[in-house]
């Protein structure tokens, strides 16, 4: 029974046995004087009746206001403990570690166990029925079958490994999922930070790629000078920004090599030459390349002058063959024996 309805109906009993004492006790008994320690009291006879169960109603409805409130007061801070408690699984689950202050006992053991709670995507089948947890296992399962996920709302660490982890999950045809990952890289040691450069080379352009100011490698190198070529790229270089990129790339000779047999139709023959001859004067590791785009542009000549004031070297011994090959009206493709 309900704290109102116990007062209604002691309130009705009270006003009963009232009713029914005054109405049976004589009009000479009426009053009663009730003398206790030198005091006195008159008062109607039906009051005398009732004020003990007055007084009895009165100390239990305080007793039940006390437990009510000292209910209420608990079950407060069990809302409270298992608020507390869902945001903490939510953290646990996304790997972010914080501390939770914890008010009632059984949390606090619950608290514990969460600590070194660890997510198995297996062993959840149904929903807990949680909305904020069952919004956390949905994005872990998203982000293990390698969907890309927003986890700004979280504000997860940096270091974070659910989040190195998404990272890797990122579209590489969404240039905003891509940059909002290298403004997190200062080097390109991660796998994350690789990946991401990998996939801006091949979309954005180069004013966009020098932003980031990363060194990089032969292999970054090629992947733009074939999106020059790709005519369906709208990718572009000019000779200076071509020149830039092989001064400052370190490569060895089958390295630049690689870079002349891709150059060699989509530079100016006179600009591709200068430009090679330049490098091979800075870096030896140029040479190759240099003597290959010679016999490319068919400058026999240039590369007999070359390879005499170099016999000495036995590097140059396919270049050697070539040019016999060459004297004696051999028509072979340069990339057949380089």
């Amino acid at each position: 029974m309900g704290i109102k309805l116990y007062i209604f109906y002691s309130v009705l009993l009270l006003a009963i046995v009232g009713i029914f004492v005054y109405s049976v006790v004589p009009s000479e008994n009426a009053y009663y004087t009730l003398a206790f320690f030198g005091y006195s009291w008159e008062l109607p006879t039906a009051v005398w009746f009732i004020l003990p169960l007055f007084l009895l109603f009165a100390a239990s409805v305080i007793h039940m206001l006390f437990y009510s409130v000292k209910n209420f007061l608990a079950k407060r801070l069990i809302k409270k403990d298992y608020e507390m408690l869902v945001h903490h699984i939510r953290h646990t689950l996304l790997g972010e570690e914080k501390e939770y202050e914890y008010k009632t006992e059984p949390f606090k053991v619950l608290a514990a166990a969460v600590k070194k709670m660890k997510y198995n995507p297996k062993s959840i089948d149904e929903k807990t029925g949680e909305k904020e947890i069952d919004e956390i296992f949905d994005l872990l399962e998203n982000i293990r079958d390698g969907k890309y996920a927003d986890l700004k709302k979280f504000r997860l660490r940096s270091d974070n490994e659910l989040l190195n982890q998404n990272r890797l999950n990122f579209s590489a045809d969404d240039k905003k999922s891509i940059e909002e990952i290298l403004k997190y890289c200062n080097t390109l040691e991660s796998e994350v930070c690789q990946k991401a450069f990998h996939a801006l080379l091949q979309k954005a352009s180069y004013s966009d790629i020098k932003r980031y100011n990363f060194n990089l490698t032969s292999e970054n190198l090629l992947v733009l000078f074939k999106r020059f070529a790709d005519k369906d790229d709208s990718f572009t270089l000019n000779i200076n920004e071509i020149k830039e990129l092989l001064e400052k790339t370190p490569m060895n000779s089958n390295e630049f090599l690689s870079t002349a047999k891709v150059l060699k139709t989509l530079v100016d023959p006179d600009a591709l030459l200068k430009l090679y001859d330049n490098l091979q004067s800075k870096n030896q590791h140029a040479t190759f390349a240099y003597l290959y785009i010679l016999f490319e542009l068919r400058l026999i000549e240039k590369a007999r002058e070359f390879l005499e004031n170099n016999e000495e070297s036995g590097e140059f011994e396919k270049f050697k063959i070539l040019l016999f090959l060459r004297d004696n009206e051999k028509n072979i493709d340069t990339d057949l024996i380089i």
